[in-house]
């Protein structure tokens, strides 16, 4: 639905618009996750998250290899248990059991609110980085690129701000207007930039 909305915008710009007017409308585009992934608060979310999973999961597998060790040893003697020792050990089963299923989901919704305690004021402080771009540079919206939702984005309506931002979560600004400066243009190759932007050398009749 987003990515409808945001094409039909772009449709009804291009036609009721005209050329010069429409191409001071820009938007921009880049890979939040890539951009997410530049910044040293994320990898520090992400280094904490891992320790804390695998705090979880080791307790996991030690909580299981209780239950397995009780169940082995209640196969082994629930032949010679009385009934009151037998009924007993069913109910402890049972109690290790739901225990068990009990402390993953608890560890799960743990998790979650952990992940949202760390990442959520890095993704918050990503999000005001990119406010502050499109602002400064009169960008209408920007665009995440993850997830191949657009796998075509004409170049000339759209800037890839990935360089910029990256070099803003590093505290240095770079001008829209610079990232790509040298990436051929539209519809040639590096060498054919460079031949067109190297003058020709004169003929022996323009020496003349």
């Amino acid at each position: 639905m987003k990515k409808y909305a945001i094409s039909l915008l772009l449709a009804i710009m291009g036609v009721l618009l005209p050329e010069k007017v429409s191409a001071q409308y820009q938007f921009g585009y880049l890979s939040y996750q890539k951009a997410l992934q530049n910044m040293p608060e994320y990898a520090n979310a992400q280094s904490a998250l891992r320790s804390l999973k695998e705090k979880y999961d080791n307790e996991a597998k030690y909580n299981e290899e209780k239950f397995q060790k009780m169940f082995a040893d209640f196969l082994a003697g629930q032949k010679s248990f009385p009934q009151e020792i037998l009924l007993k050990r069913q109910k402890e089963l049972q109690v290790a059991m739901e225990q068990g299923i009990s402390f993953r989901k608890d560890a799960e919704r743990q998790l979650a609110n952990a992940e949202q305690e760390l990442v959520g004021p890095v993704v918050a402080r990503l999000d005001s980085l990119l406010g502050m771009i499109g602002k400064e540079n009169g960008l209408i919206f920007i665009l995440n690129t993850d997830n191949r939702d657009f796998p075509f984005i004409h170049t000339q309506a759209g800037k890839d701000l990935i360089d910029v931002v990256i070099a803003r979560i590093g505290g240095k600004v770079i001008p829209l207007t610079e990232e790509n400066k040298d990436q051929p243009q539209e519809g040639q190759s590096a060498g054919q930039q460079s031949a067109a932007a190297t003058p020709a050398p004169e003929t022996p009749a323009e020496q003349k």
